[in-house]
Order: C-alpha cells, then sequence, then structure tokens
C-alpha cells in the first residue's frame, strides 16, 4: 500500500533522526508500530503520524518497532572466529595498565553483548573486570531493560551447545524454559542508550575501542547514513582493532582505513 501523505513526512523524520531508508521493508515496520502505538492511544494511524513526526514522539515510536530477530551466537560461524582468532589476539597485545574495550553497537535485547562476553570468559577464563569493558547499546530503553534483565527463553539459546549452557547459563525456578545469564558474563558488560546518529557521542570516543560489533543494522540504513555510520566505527576503533558486521553486510563496507580479514570477510581491521 502506498504510504499517506502523513506516512511519508513521518518516514522522512526517521530517515533524519535515525537513518533509517525509505523502503518497502522499513515501511512495513513503521506501519506495524504505527498501528499498534494508535490503538493504544485510540486515534487513527493518519492523526498519529501527523503527531509523531516530532522527536520526543519519533522516539516513542521506535520504542514500538521490533527489528528483526536475535538469539545468542547468531553467526556461529563468526563467534568462533572471535573465539580462535580475535579475542585471543586483542587479549595477548592489551597490556595489564589498559582496558580493552569492546562495543555491541546495536544490541537489542542483549544476546549479542553477552555472547561477546561469554566468548571472553571462554578465551580468558575469570577474566577480570577492571581488565574488559563490553559496551552494549540500543536505541530503544525498552530492549535495554530486558537485556539488564538478562533473561532468555529456551528458544534464544538454539545455537548454545550443552556445555556453554551448563556453565553460563542457571535455569530461572519456576519458569520452566527461561535461563539467566551468569554473573560472570553479566559483570563484564555496560548498557546505555543510544542513537548512533548522536554527533555529541562521537566527539569522546576517537580511537577508544579494541572491537566493535555492528551486525544487521547497516542493511536498514540508507546509503548517506550506512557510510556516515561505517566512517564512525572506523574512527572510533583503535589502530588494529577490529569491526564485525553481519555476513550480508561485508559489500557495504567502504572505507580506506578498513582492510577485510582474508579468512573472514565479515571482519574489518583499522588500517
Amino acid at each position: 500500500m502506498e504510504p499517506t501523505p502523513a506516512q511519508k513526512r513521518l518516514e522522512e523524520a526517521l530517515a533524519e533522526e535515525f537513518g533509517w531508508a525509505i523502503n518497502a521493508a522499513n515501511h512495513a515496520v513503521i506501519n506495524d508500530a504505527v498501528i499498534n502505538k494508535a490503538q493504544r492511544l485510540g486515534v487513527a494511524a493518519e492523526d498519529y503520524c501527523q503527531l509523531a513526526a516530532n522527536p520526543s514522539e519519533l522516539l516513542a515510536l521506535v520504542e514500538e518497532t521490533a527489528i528483526g530477530a536475535t538469539s545468542f551466537f547468531r553467526e556461529p560461524r563468526q563467534f568462533a572466529f572471535l573465539r580462535l582468532f580475535i579475542l585471543p589476539a586483542l587479549l595477548r597485545q592489551c597490556p595489564p595498565a589498559r582496558q580493552l574495550r569492546l562495543w555491541s553497537a546495536a544490541c537489542s535485547t542483549g544476546e549479542e553483548a553477552y555472547s561477546l562476553a561469554l566468548t571472553v570468559n571462554q578465551v580468558q577464563p575469570q577474566t577480570p573486570q577492571d581488565h574488559v569493558e563490553i559496551l552494549a547499546t540500543d536505541v530503544r530503553n525498552r530492549a535495554l531493560l530486558e537485556a539488564s534483565r538478562a533473561r532468555y527463553p529456551a528458544t534464544a539459546l538454539v545455537a548454545v551447545d550443552e556445555a556453554t549452557r551448563a556453565q553460563f547459563f542457571e535455569p530461572v525456578s519456576g519458569t520452566g524454559d527461561t535461563y539467566q545469564v551468569a554473573q560472570m558474563a553479566r559483570r563484564l558488560v555496560v548498557f546505555r542508550r543510544l542513537n548512533l546518529f548522536d554527533r555529541m557521542f562521537w566527539r569522546g570516543v576517537a580511537g577508544r575501542f579494541d572491537l566493535i560489533l555492528c551486525a544487521n543494522l547497516l542493511t536498514m540504513l540508507s546509503g548517506t547514513a550506512a557510510r556516515q555510520l561505517v566512517s564512525n566505527l572506523s574512527s572510533a576503533l583503535r589502530t588494529g582493532g577490529f569491526l564485525m558486521v553481519a555476513p550480508d553486510e561485508s559489500t557495504l563496507i567502504h572505507s580506506t582505513k578498513l582492510t577485510a580479514l582474508a579468512d573472514e570477510p565479515s571482519f574489518f581491521q583499522k588500517n
């Protein structure tokens, strides 16, 4: 269905504020969110579109969106590469006096950030909390609240082997099929709300991170926004640091500062 003028203005506002592409896939996500919010407010969807095109309500609308499904170790090959090559190298190279800084840049409900924390613990058991910090950010407060609870249904653990499940997940009594991430992994992760197109944030993070995971976000952004985000992510990496994107996003990385790894082209190293 062709969007109405009010819906088009709303989509343009979301593109301006959050970098979202104006396309059929995002239109469907936005349309579902508009319908849900309008029904709760008891107004027509078209009337809500007119109301929502302002910064405060835009963020409230984004809270309604459920962008894609996620799970622990969503791309097993990538996390195996992290465990066998990337993290051991970073941990060896990081001086004892310096904190290793990792970032899950679009963490959603936390599965990716905790998967990274579990992998760190697998590489270096009982990692000191003051030696590694994982920053996990998302624009949605609702997602971050779920992430901070660290409780997940068994369906989110389908890619977790039995040994890892036994070591790092604790069954929540009385729930039947809900598990909580163990404290040894939770203590490494710090959650923060962040719009990745907030210019003020980037001014303070140049060269800060050793590893950034930013998967399944670039494909929902406009070409201009994706290029800007890649440039900012590159600037936030220290020299020699790594960027990991989703396997189908590797063709979207065009930066003279980043070189794809021959063994795993969804990983890029800062020159």
